[in-house]
């Protein structure tokens, strides 16, 4: 009986060296470039002045084709010899399939100081395009991974780039986009309404300010991601539709699992990234109209009204919220005096009024109803809201006052806080707790504050602190912008880092920038805010002549800008 033992591999054994292929001399003439080769041309002076004076370094790799041989990698090599005039140039012949091509195309290319993003993604969509006999793909992205050296996110990310449109390449090759904003680009726009929004980014750039425009010359990724999110990027939490609802257009069922959901790609997309958004637009507005024409129907139906654009727009006055003095309800928003925080439509029930549907300045359809109208049905229906938001009050004070006040468990206090729930005069008494100690302890601490020796700091950054937090961001993002010029990091965080070192003076000139700054948030008007008016008439600065520089400065540049792009079209 034959022995079914495996015969060892002796420890000795390696493994055989590649077969080194001969380089050979060839005629220029019979040579044809890969007709998908565009950088090939670009810049080829230097290249040529080196042929001149040291001749063809390293030889170029051909593959037959026919009585012909066409180039795999050296392009560039073959027609600076061309420009020369020189009749031969040193190559590798060796007969490779088109995929066997294509992938030594994508190695050397990977190998290159600095492909362009672009190109590398168009190597790499020409791999995945390939297909064997039974007509199945070649390669999978992880495949292409392997060939190139590179990771498979990053093969992931560079093919993101094919879903460009044609105008938006040929920008991003000029020189007009940055990686990240092209990939922005690619990632939240379908291609079909790329156009459109690379002409919007184009006239938003005209006048952007410095600090909106990279080194490069390139708008800044953050005005761009600004641009797609407001105009091309649907915020999932915000759609009127249900998710989970398949039937509402077929043919892409629901979104719960969809690859277009952002959710579902952390390849893309940031595995914190709060925002979920739908970034196939074309099939979520196709969702929306599926929806509001459902909805019309339905409002009709009840006897309801369907709103005309004109007659939207003035109850938005022209935004995507209804003003808080609106005579208008969301039907489908909590009522905030409900313990339960129920909808108004669940308060009203039955008795809900006949809807009526209005449309966002974003076209979002919203089912309103007459809020006077609603508050009349609730009394006749024996649901007062203000006791409802007594009870609110009470609920909200009482279980946490002992905590707050002691510091202690809430636990601790949990049989009080039932019962004060049910006792009005209870809640008041704990209420007036709350109330009175920690207006004695605020005493104290500013008390403590006023017997500190001069140069105590402490306050300065106590207020800091506290604007920090207080809704101060866009005066902090405007300061951080000023100082210092750091990216990458959230606002707050590099700021937090820049105050850590610096002296009590310092600091006390950071917490003036933020107090006078954050008033110019609020205003709609050309002139100064009173704050930063009385800090210029306290200092004494000459406020007229830093404004004319600065007008005269940004008219340079705004000149120059469009100069620039004149030229460009010309």
């Amino acid at each position: 009986m034959p022995s079914t033992a495996k015969k060892k591999t002796p420890a000795n054994k390696t493994t055989p060296p590649a077969k080194l292929l001969a380089v050979v001399t060839l005629d220029v003439a019979k040579i044809d470039p890969f007709p998908l080769n565009r950088e090939a041309t670009a810049d080829l002076a230097p290249l040529v002045e080196s042929v001149r004076q040291y001749g063809v370094q390293q030889a170029i790799r051909v593959r037959p084709l026919a009585d012909r041989f066409e180039i795999v990698y050296g392009e560039r090599r073959w027609r600076a010899c061309k420009k020369l005039g020189l009749t031969t140039i040193p190559a590798v012949v060796a007969p490779l399939s088109d995929e066997e091509a294509q992938a030594i195309r994508v190695l050397e290319n990977a190998q290159r100081k600095e492909p362009h993003p672009l190109e590398e993604a168009e190597s790499y969509e020409r791999l995945l395009a390939m297909r064997d006999a039974k007509g199945k793909p070649i390669h999978t992205s992880d495949t292409i991974a392997k060939v190139a050296g590179r990771s498979s996110g990053h093969i992931y990310n560079r093919l993101k780039l094919t879903a460009l449109a044609p105008e938006i390449r040929k920008a991003f090759y000029a020189g007009k986009l940055s990686v990240t904003a092209a990939f922005l680009i690619a990632r939240g726009i379908p291609t079909t309404l790329q156009p459109e929004a690379w002409a919007k980014i184009q006239t938003y750039a005209e006048d952007a300010y410095d600090e909106e425009v990279l080194d490069d010359g390139t708008l800044s990724p953050r005005i761009i991601a600004s641009i797609i999110e407001r105009d091309y990027s649907s915020r999932l939490d915000h759609a009127p539709f249900n998710l989970k609802d398949a039937k509402l257009v077929p043919a892409a069922a629901s979104c719960t699992a969809c690859p277009n959901r952002s959710g579902n790609q952390p390849q893309l997309f940031a595995a914190d990234d709060p925002k979920d958004v739908c970034t196939d637009l074309l099939c979520f507005r196709q969702k929306v109209d599926a929806f509001t024409g459902r909805t019309k129907g339905e409002v009709i139906a009840l006897g309801g009204k369907v709103l005309t654009e004109d007659e939207s727009r003035r109850i938005f006055n022209g935004g995507a919220q209804l003003p808080y003095n609106s005579a208008w309800l969301h039907l489908d928003s909590p009522c905030y005096d409900d313990l339960e925080r129920r909808t108004w439509r669940d308060l009203l029930g039955d008795l809900c009024p006949a809807p009526t549907l209005a449309f966002t300045s974003q076209a979002q359809p919203m089912l309103l109803a007459n809020k006077q109208q609603a508050l009349d049905t609730l009394k006749a229906k024996g649901i007062d809201l203000a006791a409802l938001r007594s009870s609110a009050t009470r609920t909200s004070a009482q279980p946490h006052a002992a905590a707050d006040a002691t510091g202690e468990d809430d636990d601790l206090d949990n049989d009080a806080g039932v019962a004060s729930i049910n006792d009005p005069e209870s809640s008041r008494h704990a209420a007036q707790i709350q109330r009175t100690s920690r207006q004695r302890i605020l005493a104290a601490v500013v008390a403590a504050a006023e017997l500190a020796p001069a140069d105590d700091n402490r306050f300065v950054q106590l207020v800091y602190e506290t604007m920090l937090h207080g809704g101060y961001h866009n005066a902090i993002i405007d300061l951080v912008k000023r100082r210092i010029p750091k990216k990458g990091e959230h606002p707050s965080t590099t700021l937090a880092s820049h105050v850590a070192s610096l002296t009590p003076a310092s600091l006390r000139a950071v917490l003036l920038e933020l107090a006078v700054s954050r008033s110019a948030y609020y205003l709609a008007s050309d002139k100064y805010p009173s704050d930063l008016a009385r800090a210029i008439e306290l200092y004494a600065v000459d406020a007229a002549a830093i404004e004319k520089a600065v007008r005269d400065e940004l008219a340079a540049k705004h000149a120059a800008r469009l100069a620039k792009a004149k030229a460009v079209v010309a």
